[in-house]
């Protein structure tokens, strides 16, 4: 039986929302994927199924924490810069400040953020 994503310490799991579904998962996996292209890792993405409430739909993707490292290791990456306590929510600041520089509706954040928040998402 494989560990769900949010347990595993190898992987970084996000709850995706957006409004767009088709072009805001496109958008996501792709700007994983050739993050993991730069430096040479495999992205094993991993998106769980789409629910649809309030116009919003949200999903679940994680990512090995291998993409994430090595890509805030190149000299031209500021994800060590962004706002967060630990490196997951930094990655996670720095993932939606670039999927909102290229569309507007999709935010994600962090699984586990989420669960020990009594806010939610929005």
């Amino acid at each position: 039986m494989r560990p769900r994503p949010e347990f595993d310490p190898d992987r970084i799991a996000f709850h995706v929302a957006c409004i767009d579904h088709d072009r805001a998962s496109l958008l996501v996996s792709g700007l994983l994927e050739n993050m993991a292209r730069m430096v040479g890792v495999e992205p094993r993405l991993e998106t769980g199924p789409a629910e649809l409430a309030f116009g919003w739909t949200f999903y679940t993707l994680s990512v090995n924490k291998d993409v994430a490292t090595r890509f805030s290791g190149l000299p031209e990456s500021d994800i060590l810069q962004s706002r967060g306590a630990t490196f997951d929510q930094k990655f996670a600041t720095w993932l939606n400040r670039q999927l909102a520089a290229r569309m507007q509706g999709v935010q994600v954040r962090l699984l586990s953020d989420l669960k020990s928040s009594q806010f939610g998402f929005f």
